[in-house]
């Protein structure tokens, strides 16, 4: 078996003692440099690493115990063993050199066996202690990822900890079934993230079909007296928009402002404010609100459908037949004789398929915002400022504007229920989005869909014809059929990386 060679710094103020010496360190197997003083010995050491040196006592300048004083006193030198070597044979210098952390003493008149025995004993001992010391910072390391463990904040893949778990032995073995409990408690802790993170997931889908799921009716209800759809809609988006310039005022959270903001304000204000709040307002006055919240459901499959084409969602056989009961669901109630008959039946039901149309384009968009421009509130406030602005010159324009004594004295409660229901679902919706993802706040079409249905049958006494209870049986089949993945993929940190609409 090979020896391992040494790198050792001879230091003497005498050159051909330095060249003689560091010519028997080399016939000895090792490497050697050499220095005249003192001065360059420690700069010399602190340059580069060296295992061993050798050092002359007299020398001008730093005599060798100096040096040897500064070296101890370094913690990065302080390892390195020194054999002091002088021309005098005197007990007081070598007892001097011991007591100052030399290694050994020796002669400079020394055998070459005795030099290759103290040399060899010593680097033996330096390359123990070096084994020793990163022993040492291994175990510490090993135990300031326990403490990254307690603290439930961590990846076990960026621990740093696979070379310590490489060593055969007993650390080695510690390392590796830390790292393994540490994984089980990894996956458990990011199993129990899901598991909330979905919770929290479904009741924002249970709170906005609750609060969405009252607009339908309440449309009916107004608009069973004829209104115009262009100015209740102006109406309605006006009061949302004063409400969310209230609520963001008061908290800080204003929109944002220059030209890409007000761009993408107007462009999802006209899709998730103005278009549907006009196609759900015309439908009302001809379709049941329980007809208008199933069909509102078709949300959920154009949103897969539309991530599907983007590459957002990956698509297979069991979401196809999902999309498929869904389409299902929406064809059974254009059925004749579901809520109304003949042409004009299906005519009012393709009309309000627009409504969920645009909602879904709407949250394909909102889910596309760079996080930097989507604080929830402001974005919200937005969208809603900007459909709003966009309603007033339609209205007054077209001679559509309902005059604010006959707004407020008939129909002041309905248009600001609506409108705070609209604005509280908007904020609720985008936040959805934002940290759940369009696909999965897509979802609560559903909610909305059984809201809808609860609240239709609460005011307006509609009942449920065999059609329609078919057309629930597709429903809940596609659903089950076309659940989404998760909810969040929880973005786990570590210590050093210190790792989320409208209209309705």
């Amino acid at each position: 078996m090979e020896k391992a060679r040494g790198r050792i710094l001879v230091v003497d103020d005498h050159q051909p003692n330095r060249l003689k010496l560091a010519l028997a360190v080399k016939n000895l197997g090792h490497d050697a440099e050499s220095v005249a003083s003192g001065e360059e010995c420690l700069a010399t050491l602190r340059g580069s690493g060296f295992d061993m040196v050798l050092l002359d006592i007299v020398m001008p300048g730093m005599d060798g115990f100096q040096v040897l004083a500064e070296i101890k006193r370094d913690p990065a030198l302080r390892d390195i063993p020194v054999i002091v070597i002088s021309a005098l044979d005197q007990m007081e210098d070598a007892v001097r050199a011991i007591e100052l952390g030399a290694e050994d003493f020796l002669t400079k008149n020394v055998n070459p066996v005795l030099l290759r025995a103290r040399v060899g004993a010593g680097l033996e001992r330096k390359w123990l202690r070096n084994q020793e010391l990163e022993y040492l910072r291994q175990v510490d390391r090993l135990a300031a990822a326990s403490g990254i463990v307690e603290g439930k904040d961590f990846d076990p893949a960026r621990l740093g900890l696979d070379d310590i778990a490489a060593r055969g032995d007993r650390l080695g073995n510690l390392a590796r079934v830390f790292l393994g409990m540490a994984g089980e408690v990894y996956r458990r802790e990011q199993n129990l993230r899901k598991q909330i993170s979905l919770l929290k997931g479904g009741f924002l889908l249970l709170l906005l079909g609750a609060c969405w799921g009252l607009i339908p009716s309440l449309s009916r209800i107004i608009m069973l007296d004829g209104l115009n759809p262009l100015g209740v809609a102006f109406w309605t988006l006006g009061l949302s928009a004063t409400i969310m310039l209230i609520v963001s005022f008061v908290l800080g959270r204003l929109p944002q402002t220059g030209g890409p903001a007000i761009r993408r304000y107007l462009l999802l204000g006209l899709l998730g404010g103005v278009v549907p709040q006009l196609f759900l307002f015309w439908v009302a006055a001809q379709v049941p609100a329980m007809i208008i919240a199933i069909v509102l459901a078709a949300e959920s499959f154009l949103v897969f459908i539309m991530a599907a084409v983007l590459g957002l969602e990956a698509p297979n056989l069991k979401r196809f037949i999902g999309l498929s009961f869904g389409l299902a669901c929406v064809l059974l109630i254009m059925v004749p004789g579901s809520d109304g008959s003949g042409v004009s039946g299906w005519f009012w039901i393709v009309a309000t398929l627009a409504i969920p149309a645009c909602y879904a384009i709407e949250d394909i968009l909102v889910a596309a915002l760079p996080d930097k421009d989507t604080d929830v509130l402001g974005t919200t406030t937005g969208i809603v400022v900007a459909a709003a602005a966009i309603m007033m010159p339609v209205t007054i324009l077209s001679g559509s504007l309902i005059y604010p004594a006959e707004a407020v004295s008939t129909y002041g409660l309905p248009f600001l229920l609506i409108a705070c229901l609209s604005a509280f679902s908007n904020v609720l919706l985008i936040f959805t989005i934002r940290t759940t993802g369009a696909v999965f706040a897509s979802q609560a079409g559903y909610a909305m869909t059984a809201g809808g249905i609860l609240w239709s049958i609460i005011l307006l006494n509609e009942s449920m014809s065999a059609w329609i209870w078919a057309a629930l049986a597709c429903l809940v089949s596609g659903l089950v059929l076309v659940m989404p993945k998760q909810a969040v993929e929880p973005q786990p940190t570590t210590p050093d990386e210190r790792p989320q609409t409208v209209g309705r």
